[in-house]
C-alpha cells in the first residue's frame, strides 16, 4: 500500500466537516421528522427556517447575528482539529503523532472481522447495513488499550 492510499482514507473520513453547517434538507426519515414539528409529512417554510438559523448561529462566535468568513473558518478548523483527533486516537496504536501502513491494517483488518458476524470470511450487504461503527469503534479502542 502506498502513502496515497493513507492518505485517501483519512481524506474520505474527513468529508463533510464543511458542510456542517449549511443550510440543507434532511436526508433520513428520522431527521425529517425532527423538523416536521407538525408531523403532517411535509417540512414548511415555517419549519425550516429556524432550523437554518440555529445552524448558522452555531457559527456566529460573538453572538452579534452576523457570520464572518474568519467565523466559519474557525469553525471549519475546530471541526478539522476534532476529527484529526478522533482519528489519530483509533488508528495511531502507538501514539507516536503518525499512522503507519502497519496500523491502517490491524484497523482494517479488526473492522473487516468485526463487521463479519458469521465469520465466512466476507462481509454481505447485510453484515454492512448491520455494522455498528460506532459500537465497534468503542470495542476496538478497548482492545487495543489493553495492549
Amino acid at each position: 500500500m502506498k502513502n496515497t492510499h493513507l492518505v485517501a482514507v483519512i481524506l474520505v473520513a474527513t468529508t463533510g466537516v464543511a458542510i456542517a453547517n449549511e443550510p440543507y434538507f434532511p436526508r433520513s426519515q428520522r431527521s425529517f421528522d425532527r423538523v416536521d414539528a407538525d408531523k403532517d409529512g411535509k417540512i414548511e417554510l415555517t419549519e425550516f427556517t429556524p432550523l437554518a438559523g440555529r445552524r448558522l448561529a452555531r457559527l456566529d462566535a460573538n453572538s452579534d447575528k452576523v457570520v464572518t468568513a474568519e467565523e466559519i473558518d474557525a469553525k471549519l478548523q475546530e471541526g478539522l482539529r476534532k476529527r484529526r483527533d478522533r482519528i489519530m486516537a483509533i488508528m495511531d496504536a502507538d501514539r507516536d503523532g503518525k499512522i503507519t501502513e502497519s496500523e491502517l491494517d490491524n484497523i482494517v483488518r479488526a473492522m473487516f472481522n468485526g463487521a463479519d458476524t458469521d465469520k465466512d470470511g466476507g462481509v454481505s450487504m447485510a453484515e454492512v447495513k448491520g455494522f455498528k461503527r460506532a459500537d465497534w469503534r468503542k470495542a476496538y479502542l478497548l482492545q487495543a488499550g489493553g495492549n
